[in-house]
């Protein structure tokens, strides 16, 4: 980025000019004067020692401007040198690049650069022009760290929940499962992680307080090093209330839950995702925000409604720090949240859909260990329906 660059800063290599060095360009250049590579023709030329190649100085200007100012991805776009007086094989010179100008529109620096040696006589003045270059694609393939990642599953005590932590688990991560109040539910997930290999710990939390979700995510950096993963899976109860019948009230807890609280894990966890340039926040949503919703659902589905409108801007936000933002919407899953449905309408909802049955927690464990890993690096602000079928 061209703000990391002032007027003034000045970058610098100091180089040894040996006779393998002089030699070795000599022979990548094709430039064999025996002026540079032989002690008694440089003496007939009267010079008491070989002269360097000038052009190794232009060499280190390179370096400085490809590794240095501004870097790797530089592009050099112009250049004017002049050489005051010769360097001489076994001399030690000191190159430098000092930034005169920064057009931040254009995206350039402007350099003077001066060479001198160790009796700091100037041996070489001129300017040069560069561009600092943006970066239009990145390759994450080699992204896994040394530690496993570490993954926060609200929810997750039963259910999408308690899937998708055992999912996240499955796929090498460390997790954290957090409930409102049913430790022990909480706890038989985490002991099945470790059954299977894997680090996991309870987190009790009740995220309808104000800034319980910032504490959540401090307490799990705290305890874990670190947070890569975020997955919102906690709910209420879904109440059918009509929009005759809904308060003010209704809406804030709905809204609560599923608006603010995201808002709060995501900010709590963006310093540390932007770090270590790796993050994935995975909302729960419905696939009541498809087609007409049902009746008797307002607060809930306005309250989702609003939260696919976050993910949204937190995906335009958060996408420079490579953090992804997404959600995932099932549509009728064979959960306790579904078992006072009556099983003739879970029949009929079964031979409308398409792939001919209900979801089960476990396909929404699948899809969020896939949005969770490095393969879905360029996934991000969706809203992937997990119905069995067009929505």
């Amino acid at each position: 980025m061209i703000d990391r660059f002032r007027p003034g800063m000045v970058f610098s290599e100091e180089v040894t000019l040996s006779p393998a060095l002089v030699e070795s360009f000599a022979q990548f250049s094709g430039d064999r004067n025996p002026l540079h590579l032989q002690a008694d023709s440089a003496r007939e030329y009267g010079f008491a020692r070989p002269v360097a190649h000038g052009a190794i100085q232009s060499a280190i200007v390179s370096r400085l401007i490809g590794m240095k100012v501004p870097g790797p991805g530089a592009v050099w776009m112009s250049q004017s040198m002049e050489w005051m007086r010769p360097a001489f094989v076994g001399d030690t010179i000191r190159v430098e690049a000092e930034i005169e100008s920064v057009s931040a529109g254009a995206e350039t620096l402007s350099l003077i650069l001066r060479a001198t040696n160790q009796q700091n006589e100037e041996l070489m003045k001129g300017t040069a022009k560069v561009k600092v270059a943006t970066k239009l694609a990145e390759d994450t393939s080699g992204a896994n760290p040394k530690e496993p990642r570490v993954a926060l599953v609200t929810g997750g005590s039963r259910g999408i929940g308690a899937a998708i932590a055992k999912a996240l688990a499955a796929a090498g991560m460390e997790v954290a499962v957090a409930c409102k109040s049913n430790r022990t539910a909480a706890a038989l997930v985490v002991q099945q992680i470790i059954s299977a290999g894997g680090r996991a710990q309870c987190y009790v939390s009740c995220l309808e307080e104000t800034g319980s979700a910032a504490a959540l995510v401090q307490q799990v950096q705290a305890d874990f090093g670190r947070l890569d993963v975020i997955v919102h899976a906690a709910t209420q109860p879904v109440l059918p209330l009509s929009v005759t019948e809904a308060k003010a009230e209704d809406l804030r807890a709905y809204n609560r839950l599923h608006v603010e609280v995201p808002l709060e894990l995501a900010q709590a966890a963006a310093p540390g995702m932007t770090e270590r340039r790796f993050g994935r926040l995975i909302f729960m949503g419905t696939s009541y925000l498809f087609g007409t919703p049902p009746p008797k659902m307002a607060a809930y589905v306005a309250a989702k409604q609003g939260l696919w409108g976050l993910v949204r801007c937190l995906a335009v936000e958060l996408g420079p720090q490579q953090i992804t933002v997404n959600m995932l919407s099932p549509g009728m899953t064979i959960t306790d949240l579904t078992a006072d449905i009556p099983q003739r309408m879970k029949e009929a909802e079964a031979r409308r859909i398409p792939v001919r049955r209900l979801a089960v927690p476990e396909d929404a464990g699948h899809a969020a260990a896939f949005l969770a890993s490095d393969a879905a690096g360029y996934v991000s602000g969706q809203n992937l329906p997990l119905t069995g079928g067009p929505v």
